[in-house]
């Protein structure tokens, strides 16, 4: 075993695991900064297919982002593949792009790339035997640690919409999920697409009609315990999914 950090290694070891391999305990060597962990899900996209982003913070502190495989977006209704126990929930707001966003566009053209903005789940579901044990750049070069987006209903007068609280309940196995529900803002979601643009296109992954881009947690992460169905509801917009674990 080598002490040097391979991105081609890292990739293969994740490749292995979306492919339906066992999970590991963590990457033969973790990624020394943010740059390789970056060269990791370049690695993984260009074999699986892009698509997809999620904003996530590294460390809880620094805003950061993860591309994930267009493949592991599903409509709702769908029932999932099996999940490793430790799997869990998130209710978001997916955004969907209208329009191509280039790096250095405007609030307005930022503003009108946004096509809908849907009611989702992002199901959280490492690559790793325990998520909470490895390498915060370890977690990074693993997307963050997304297993799967499920897109809901479109939000109607989502401008409106996004100015407050969506009033957003989960039921799971249709028992109610107790959880206070985290506001996002409008304007949080548009200065973080402007930093992706920028980011994406450095990646060599510009960001292309209809992308899908979650932008944190509403509700989550919650555990799933077994559930074998997830609901979730915002206003008029639902979303709802079937889960094996």
């Amino acid at each position: 075993m080598t002490d040097t950090f391979d991105v081609e290694t890292a990739s293969r070891t994740l490749l292995q695991v979306w492919r339906g391999g066992a999970r590991p305990a963590g990457l033969p060597v973790p990624p020394p900064d943010t740059d390789a962990a970056y060269a990791v899900q370049r690695a993984v996209i260009k074999a699986l297919g892009g698509g997809a982003w999620k904003m996530a913070l590294l460390e809880g502190r620094d805003r950061h982002a993860a591309a994930l495989p267009g493949q592991r977006v599903v409509p709702s209704g769908d029932t999932l593949l099996p999940l490793p126990r430790d799997a869990a929930i998130e209710v978001e707001t997916a955004l969907i792009l209208g329009a191509d966003l280039h790096p250095g566009a405007d609030r307005e053209t930022i503003l009108a790339a946004i096509g809908e903005v849907q009611l989702c789940f992002e199901i959280v579901a490492s690559r790793f035997a325990n998520r909470k044990a490895v390498d915060p750049l370890e977690a990074m070069a693993d997307g963050f640690s997304s297993g799967a987006i499920v897109l809901g209903e479109a939000l109607p007068a989502w401008r409106d919409a996004m100015a407050g609280p969506l009033d957003i309940r989960l039921w799971l196995d249709g028992r109610p999920a107790v959880a206070s529900e985290n506001v996002q803002s409008l304007e949080e979601a548009l200065s973080f697409l402007a930093w992706l643009a920028r980011h994406a296109a450095a990646q060599d992954l510009p960001l292309r009609k209809g992308d899908v881009i979650i932008t944190g947690a509403r509700i989550g992460p919650m555990p799933l315990e077994g559930a074998s169905h997830a609901r979730a509801s915002a206003g008029a917009a639902t979303v709802s999914v079937g889960l094996v674990v």
